[in-house]
C-alpha cells in the first residue's frame, strides 16, 4: 500500500486554565496557547475519517488534560503530548508547544515550551 506522509496541525487553541508554580497563579488563571503538529502515515486514496486522525478528538482531550491543575508548563505539555501520540497508529511524529500569555513579569508576553517526537 502506498502512503503519504502529512501533517495536521492545530493552530492556536486557546485554553483558560489554572495552571502554575505559585498558589495565586492557580487561583487566578491565566490564558495558554496549544500548537500542535501531528505527522500522520496515510493512504494515499483514503478520504475517510477513520483513516486518519479527527482534530476536534485532539482538541476535546488538549481541552481535558488542561482541566487538570500543573504547577509547571512543561507538565501541561507532557501530558497532552503523551496521550495524543498514543491516539492512532497513523500518528509518526508529534510536536506539541504550549505558550503562557500574559504573563505577569514586565515586558514579558509570553513564556512557551516545546516537545517533538
Amino acid at each position: 500500500m502506498n502512503s503519504t506522509q502529512a501533517v495536521l496541525k492545530i493552530n492556536n487553541l486557546e485554553i483558560w486554565a489554572h495552571h502554575g508554580w505559585y498558589a495565586e497563579e492557580r487561583l487566578i488563571g491565566g490564558l495558554y496557547r496549544i500548537d500542535m503538529e501531528i505527522a500522520l502515515d496515510l493512504a494515499e486514496t483514503s478520504l475517510q475519517l477513520s483513516d486518519t486522525v479527527d482534530y476536534q478528538d485532539v482538541v476535546d482531550l488538549a481541552k481535558s488534560i488542561m482541566k487538570k491543575e500543573f504547577k509547571l508548563i512543561e507538565e501541561s505539555c507532557s501530558a497532552i503530548h503523551n496521550e495524543v501520540i498514543t491516539m492512532s497508529s497513523y500518528i509518526k511524529g508529534l510536536e506539541v508547544t504550549i505558550t503562557k500569555l500574559n504573563i505577569p513579569i514586565n515586558n514579558l508576553q509570553s513564556t512557551s515550551f516545546t516537545i517533538k517526537l
